[in-house]
């Protein structure tokens, strides 16, 4: 089911995957996305998450000082130490994949366990975007994405959709839902939430960046 709705709304071309250190998917087809990767990035935390699963990452990202020997040992020509601390371990695999010259990047691992790494790493997708040209957070629950101004996006008809935006003065506007949003505003983290799509695409026009969340759930 979550693998006929991903290809629909967010059809793959040759993808790179980054894990990072939040809730490993559960979805078989997810686990798949990162055998079929052309490269790996691992951050660190997460390493463990991999190795669990059988998989070798082709980078691995941070300060590493949490890696126990046996790990720095067996994956020392993989290891990317980045000590500064002005950036988390996701922004720092972000940027490695761009001097990589990487694109349709893949970022699991992103939610879950610790919230406040969650709101972070969600927020920092509007960030993304200005590196990566396509760059999508994917759990077993649905699929954030960032847009710089106007766009159209896949849907289905009944899909739970989100928006999102850092600008509180950003105004929004999309007819193809159940709540339709004329010139809408911002005025909270929350206001664009909880809507419903009506159509198979959906029409944005925005006044600045905004994340979009399409839920894998389908209301018929």
């Amino acid at each position: 089911m979550l693998k006929n709705i991903l290809q629909q709304i967010y059809p793959l071309a040759k993808h790179n995957v980054i894990i990072a250190d939040g809730l490993f998917p559960k979805n078989k087809y997810l686990k798949n996305l990162i055998l079929t990767s052309n490269s790996i990035i691992c951050c660190d935390g997460a390493i463990n998450k991999l190795i669990k699963h059988n998989v070798e990452p082709h980078y691995i990202i941070g300060d590493c000082d949490n890696l126990n020997p046996i790990i720095q040992s067996k994956f020392a020509n993989k290891i990317i130490k980045i000590t500064e601390q002005n950036s988390n371990d996701l922004t720092k695999a972000i940027n490695f994949a761009k001097k990589l010259k990487l694109d349709n990047i893949i970022i699991l691992g992103a939610t879950g366990l610790r919230e406040d790494h969650t709101i972070a790493n969600i927020a920092l997708l509007a960030d993304y975007i200005k590196l990566i040209k396509t760059v999508a957070i994917i759990s077993d629950n649905g699929i954030f994405t960032a847009h710089f101004k106007n766009c159209q996006l896949n849907t289905i008809i009944g899909q739970q959709v989100s928006f999102f935006s850092l600008n509180l003065n950003t105004f929004i506007t999309c007819n193809d839902l159940k709540w339709k949003l004329d010139n809408y505003k911002f005025n909270s983290w929350n206001s664009g939430t909880l809507n419903q799509a009506t159509s198979n695409f959906i029409n944005i026009k925005a006044t600045d960046t905004i994340i979009v969340y399409r839920a894998f759930e389908i209301k018929k």
